[in-house]
Parts: C-alpha cells; sequence; structure tokens
C-alpha cells in the first residue's frame, strides 16, 4: 500500500493530511502553526520606522524597514516543516507528497527539500487553502489530479 502525505500549508500554518489513494478520503495527522508568520514586519522588529522627508513640501513620511522579517520567519517555518517531513519519509511514513502551499511559501520549500524527499512529490498545487474545510482541500486535490 502506498501512503500519501498532503502538506497544506502558507507562512503562518501548515497541515499534514495523509491518504491511501489520491485524491481520496483525508486524515489529518498534524497542524503546526508559526505565530511569527501571521505578524507584520512592525511588530517583529523592535525599533519604529525612520522617517523621511519629501523633495518638496513639508510633508514627512515613515520608511519601510527592509530587513527581510518575513522572508526569514518564512524560512524558519519551510525548514521545521521539511525538517518533519524529511523524518518521517525516512522512517517510511510515506512514499508520496502532495504539497498545496501559498505561492511564495512553495518556491521556499522546492529550495529547502533534499533531492530524496524532492523525488517523493508527486504534485504541488501553487494555491493557499489554509483555513478551508477538509472538503475544499479535497476538491482542489480532485481538481488538480484531473489535470495531470
Amino acid at each position: 500500500m502506498t501512503m500519501t502525505w498532503i502538506l497544506v500549508v502558507n507562512q503562518a500554518e501548515a497541515q499534514v493530511y495523509s491518504s491511501e489513494r489520491l485524491p481520496g478520503n483525508l486524515k489529518l495527522l498534524k497542524t503546526l502553526v508559526h505565530e511569527e508568520g501571521m505578524a507584520h514586519t512592525r511588530d517583529l522588529i523592535s525599533d519604529a520606522p525612520g522617517r523621511a522627508y519629501n523633495r518638496t513640501g513639508p510633508a514627512r513620511h515613515s520608511m519601510e524597514s527592509d530587513t527581510g522579517v518575513n522572508e526569514e520567519e518564512r524560512r524558519k517555518f519551510v525548514k521545521e516543516i521539511v525538517g518533519l517531513l524529511e523524518s518521517a519519509y525516512l522512517k517510511g511514513g510515506f512514499s508520496q507528497l502532495v504539497i498545496l502551499a501559498a505561492p511564495a511559501v512553495l518556491g521556499v520549500i522546492r529550495k529547502t527539500l533534499s533531492s530524496g524527499l524532492a523525488r517523493a512529490v508527486v504534485k504541488e498545487v501553487p494555491k493557499d487553502v489554509i483555513g478551508q474545510s477538509m472538503d475544499k482541500i479535497q476538491e482542489q486535490l480532485q481538481r488538480a489530479f484531473q489535470l495531470k
């Protein structure tokens, strides 16, 4: 029997489901929450943004800091998720992986997967479906595998 895991993820939450066939019934295995992924950049840095004057006139405005905090938090969360997947894959927990991820997160996942785990990926769907019902997630899977 081939066990398939389905990773549903965005930058703040990940859900791992299992299924014996695709696109079959899903069973929720694990949920991971990354609080920092829900925060705004201004909440993650300790200093207030700087102020700048317009070139003409007396108006001032705040400047957005260029710290890359959101990208760093996304990478940390993806690294945690991939570590969990890698461990389960090496122990024989699953042989196939389907990823439904927000597009920005999917790009980071692709860069983070080991070559062995990347070979287990049978489908990638660049869509954020976190927060949707299991029925909606199954509909997305059915649609994705019909387009195969």
